[in-house]
């Protein structure tokens, strides 16, 4: 966020404006190009462009940048500078330059935003629901509030205002200074998620999911109608429609329960009664879950039942009429 100032003019403002020319402590002193300081006060020193500036004459020459910004003296400034206080110094090119940044105390945009988050929380207007996160974007995209470096990164949001209905929020962040109150006005949108169960890898159709196969991801809430699937229990143990895809929300008519029997596959037909357990292959002709009635034909009679699937391959035909058929 530092802007950077090409200075192309001498600029000592402070002592040397108000005392005059430089006591000629040390002629021709014989110094070499700094690049780039970090100063924590108001004002630029001889000592913060050069290397081997004197104590005797080490003196202020301008103004420092603004708090977290920067200044670049290119080199017909340097020359300038060296020139005035007889220093010794030649660039080695003429893009030779110096960098003055000022320290700062920065409040970074996350700070701010995890300061919105607990405000809308705070307020209870936000209609959150449980297990929901907030997210926050800023009209400002580039937002970074720099303070004196002896100013602590304190601040307060007041004249709060968020819209549940736009989910849009204003508010003055103000930060208490040496030289006053410090106020800057902010607004953005606030995006409310919910975190929902997704695959962590793809899974074709058919596959019944483990719980090793889920993890969880948060959504824009408005993505979250009735029929998403916003609880792992009502994914573990029950069985992809189709080829899903990682991170792919899931519906309640993307799952059914696992299937013990499949179209085509041999079975085992029980007939039970009070006094006996008869036992026949059958093949499916259907698909079946746990307690679906499915027909099913006897391989050796050829003949056609109906059955209830009670495990896997497994057809009980429970009225003892059908005996006859499925032998």
């Amino acid at each position: 966020m530092n802007k950077v100032v090409h200075i192309l003019f001498a600029v000592w403002l402070i002592i040397a404006g108000s005392v005059g020319s430089p006591q000629p402590c040390l002629a021709n002193t014989a110094v070499t190009l700094r690049g780039a300081t970090e100063v924590q006060r108001t004002t630029v020193k001889l000592s913060d462009i050069f290397n081997g500036v004197p104590a005797e004459i080490d003196r202020d020459i301008a103004q420092a940048p603004a708090p977290g910004k920067q200044v670049v003296y290119d080199v017909n400034v340097l020359n300038r500078v060296a020139d005035k206080y007889r220093l010794d110094w030649q660039p080695t090119s003429s893009s030779d330059h110096a960098v003055i940044t000022t320290a700062c105390t920065r409040i970074t945009a996350d700070t701010i935003r995890e300061a919105v988050i607990r405000k809308v929380k705070a307020d209870g207007a936000s209609g959150l629901q449980k297990g929901s996160e907030i997210d926050v974007s800023f009209d400002n995209h580039a937002l970074e509030i720099d303070l004196p470096t002896d100013q602590g990164p304190d601040f307060t949001l007041n004249n709060f205002n968020y819209d549940p209905l736009g989910k849009h929020f204003r508010t003055d962040l103000v930060a208490e200074t040496a030289s006053g109150p410090f106020s800057v006005p902010i607004s953005g949108r606030i995006t409310v998620k919910r975190s929902i169960p997704v695959l962590t890898h793809r899974l074709e159709g058919g596959t019944t999911i483990g719980a090793a196969d889920l993890d969880w991801m948060a959504v824009p809430e408005d993505r979250v109608n009735a029929t998403v699937i916003v609880d792992a229990d009502q994914l573990v143990g029950r069985e992809l429609r189709r080829d899903t895809e990682e991170g792919e929300i899931l519906h309640s008519h993307d799952v059914m329960p696992p299937r013990l029997v499949v179209r085509g596959s041999l079975v085992t037909m029980k007939i039970e009664t009070p006094m006996m357990l008869v036992t026949a292959q059958g093949k499916a002709l259907q698909d079946g879950t746990q307690g679906d009635v499915i027909r099913v034909t006897n391989t050796q009679s050829n003949r056609m039942v109906e059955g209830i699937v009670t495990g896997p391959g497994v057809v009980l035909i429970r009225t003892a009429e059908k005996i006859a058929e499925a032998e």
